[in-house]
C-alpha cells in the first residue's frame, strides 16, 4: 500500500499519532511505502517521525511541497486552513511516476483497522475513491455542480494517479483553482467539480468518520448540512460500530479536537491512548484558545435542544453563507 501525508511543521505530531495509528493496525501488511509531503517540516520532528516508523520496520520518504501558488499561476486564500491542503491535486507530479496509487489520510484522523478492503478495490477508470461529504445542495451549484452529482469528502481519499496523470487532470484542477477568488473547503470543491460522477467511487463512512456524525443524531445530521444525496441511518450507524478511519474534523457542537484540551469526541481517550505511545507522548495538550465568548456559544449548543441547533445552523450553510460567497 502507498500512503500519503500531507503536514506543515505545527501539525507534525498531530499527523504522527494517525501515522502511529495506521502502522499499529495495518502491521501485517507486506508492503506499506509511506510518504510526507513536507511543508517545512523540522528536522527535529522529520527524526520522530522517521525513527517510529522504523519501530514498525518501515521506512518513510519526505517530500518537499511544490509551491502551490506558483503551480497555479495564482494567489490563494486559504483562510483558517494550511496550504499545503492542496497538496493532493497534486501528487501525480510530486511523487514518482512508479507509485500508481494512493491512499491520502489526513493528518487529524486515527485508523483503527486494515486498510487492505480500501486498498483492494476496483478503481478501473475512477480517479478518486472516498466517502460522501455531508453537504447541502447550495455548496455544489456554488462550483457548477448540479444538486444530485456525488461530491466526497476529500479528507481521506484513494487516488488512481495513473487515471489522474493519463487524463491530464492536474490542469483541470490548475485552471479551476486560478478560476476563483475563493474556495469554499479549499482542495475538496476543486477534487469534486473536476470530476465527474463516473470518475468517483463512494465507499463506505466507516472509512472517514467526520465528527459530526458523532456528535448529532442522524435526523439532525441531515437537518444542520441540508443534505439531500447522503447515506441511510444503517449505513452511519454500521461505520460507527466498525470505524477504520475517524476524522476529527471541526464541529460547531465541540470547539476542540482530541490533541487540545477539554476535547469531548466520544473516542478521545483512544486517541490519546496511541498518542501516549509516539514521540510526542511528553508533549502538553494545546492550549483550547477560544474566546469567551466562542467558549459560551459551544455551550450554549449543548444546552439547546439538538433539533433546534441543527435548524439553525442548517439555516447558516443552506442561505446565509452560500449568500455571503455570492457577494465576495
Amino acid at each position: 500500500m502507498n500512503i500519503v501525508y500531507s503536514s506543515s511543521d505545527s501539525y507534525a505530531a498531530v499527523a504522527g499519532v494517525s501515522l502511529y495509528s495506521l502502522m499499529v493496525n495495518n502491521s501485517d501488511c507486506d508492503e506499506l511505502r509511506i510518504f510526507i509531503i513536507d511543508n517545512h517540516i523540522s528536522e527535529k520532528n522529520k527524526e520522530k517521525l522517521t525513527s517510529m516508523c522504523r519501530q514498525f520496520g518501515r521506512d518513510v520518504t519526505f517530500i518537499p511541497i511544490a509551491d502551490i501558488e506558483k503551480l497555479v499561476g495564482t494567489s490563494i486564500d486559504v483562510g483558517r486552513w494550511n496550504i499545503s491542503t492542496f497538496a493532493r491535486l497534486f501528487y501525480g507530479s510530486l511523487l514518482p511516476k512508479s507509485v500508481d496509487k494512493v491512499i491520502h489520510v489526513d493528518c487529524d484522523t486515527m485508523v483503527m483497522d486494515s486498510l487492505k478492503p480500501l486498498w483492494d478495490m476496483d478503481l478501473s477508470g475512477k480517479a478518486v475513491a472516498g466517502a460522501l461529504e455531508c453537504i447541502g445542495d447550495s455548496y455544489k451549484t456554488e462550483i457548477g455542480m448540479q444538486k444530485d452529482d456525488i461530491y466526497l469528502n476529500a479528507g481521506n481519499v484513494m487516488l488512481n494517479l495513473d487515471y489522474i496523470r493519463e487524463n491530464g487532470l492536474e490542469e483541470k484542477f490548475k485552471k479551476f483553482i486560478a478560476g476563483r477568488d475563493r474556495l469554499s473547503f479549499m482542495d475538496q470543491p476543486v477534487l469534486n467539480a473536476c470530476t465527474t460522477n463516473e470518475e468517483k467511487l463512494v465507499v463506505d463512512l466507516r472509512y472517514n468518520l467526520y465528527a459530526l456524525v458523532y456528535y448529532l443524531k442522524y435526523k439532525n445530521v441531515l437537518k444542520a448540512k441540508r443534505v439531500s444525496h447522503y447515506y441511510t441511518d444503517k449505513e452511519v450507524a454500521l461505520a460507527k460500530r466498525n470505524p477504520c478511519i475517524v476524522h476529527f474534523t471541526t464541529c460547531f457542537m465541540d470547539g476542540t479536537r482530541p490533541w487540545i484540551e477539554g476535547n469531548r469526541h466520544p473516542l478521545v481517550d483512544r486517541y490519546l491512548e496511541y498518542r501516549a505511545q509516539t514521540p510526542w507522548a511528553d508533549e502538553p495538550l494545546w492550549t483550547d484558545d477560544r474566546s469567551a465568548v466562542k467558549k459560551l456559544g459551544y455551550t450554549m449548543f449543548n444546552k439547546l435542544p439538538q433539533g433546534f441547533v441543527a435548524g439553525s445552523i442548517g439555516t447558516v450553510h443552506d442561505k446565509i453563507i452560500p449568500m455571503k460567497n455570492k457577494l465576495k
